[in-house]
């Protein structure tokens, strides 16, 4: 998706390895704040565990009252020459980032993922509503299972130190 990384191509078959561009042209056509697809994958980045492994620690995060747009993770490969993991987005929300991931972790059968990295862009509320339902127009999103329509697979690639 956001960077060219030939490294991951027998592993996914998502347009990863290609810069994709919708999102940017349409939010840059539609709507008047700045908001980009990179800035949505690499800002704010954190993790909980799964609550079959481990209390979630969210406290710890310093989140407190944050409302804006934010999307769940998991690893899914790692190229050492690039010190890169490939992450697939699972899902997309919006409202208060705190509350919404803690109800995550309560609600939502992690499992198999085990740990589940999220990111966030802190905005007002309408302009959240907004960048959530064009990426749902855009990407299939796992766990967004009703309102979920893309055709895309949204991925990224994140270094370790960014992770930890």
């Amino acid at each position: 998706m956001m960077d060219n990384y030939h490294c991951f191509e027998n592993l996914c078959a998502c347009s990863c390895n290609t810069i994709l561009q919708e999102f940017d042209t349409i939010i840059s056509a539609e709507a008047n704040f700045d908001v980009t697809l990179r800035a949505l994958c690499r800002s704010n980045i954190g993790w909980f565990a799964d609550k079959s492994i481990s209390v979630h620690h969210l406290h710890d995060w310093g989140i407190s009252n944050t409302i804006g747009v934010y999307l769940l993770w998991q690893k899914n490969g790692y190229c050492s020459t690039h010190d890169l993991h490939h992450m697939r987005s699972l899902y997309v929300g919006k409202g208060n980032i705190k509350a919404r991931l803690i109800d995550h972790w309560k609600m939502k059968d992690f499992a198999d993922e085990m740990l589940v990295y999220w990111t966030f862009l802190e905005m007002p509320n309408r302009q959240a509503k907004y960048v959530e339902q064009l990426l749902l127009d855009l990407y299939k999103f796992p766990y967004n299972k009703s309102e979920s329509h893309g055709a895309l697979t949204l991925c990224t690639h994140l270094p370790q130190s960014e992770l930890d």
